[in-house]
């Protein structure tokens, strides 16, 4: 309870989500001048690259091909709704659950060695990336 109390105090900048493409979900490539003046160039460098990564799944989980059409058919025509879609994930629910890896791995493999840890967009209504900053 103690730790979740001082991780609440935590400084933390938001990546706003960016509409000029409509309601398209993407992340701002640019930072926040308060935000970049906190990291070093190295940083900021890896978190633009994550940045674009996660744009580039949201985009492969929102892209229409066949396999898309073809799950909102056999929802709409089928039982499959009832019997097979809780047994199997979504296209997007896959594209999600690769996010959440992709998260989990950068946060512990890159930011946490610069004292940063990102938060799903899921966890923010998909408005936001939420970075928190670990060490002040």
């Amino acid at each position: 309870m103690a730790n979740s109390l001082s991780d609440a105090q935590l400084p933390r900048y938001f990546i706003q989500r960016d509409y000029s493409m409509g309601t398209v979900v993407q992340f701002q490539k640019e930072l926040a001048p308060e935000l970049s003046n906190k990291l070093s160039q190295d940083c900021r460098h890896v978190l633009t690259d994550t940045i674009e990564h996660i744009n580039t799944i949201f985009e492969e989980a929102e892209a229409l091909d066949a396999a898309a059409y073809l799950e909102g058919c056999l929802a709409c025509v089928t039982l499959c709704t009832y019997y097979v879609w809780p047994c199997t994930k979504t296209k997007y629910e896959k594209a999600m659950h690769k996010l959440s890896l992709y998260l989990e791995n950068q946060n512990s493999t890159v930011f946490r060695q610069h004292g940063l840890r990102l938060v799903h967009p899921m966890e923010r209504g998909l408005r936001v990336i939420e970075v928190v900053l670990l060490t002040s």
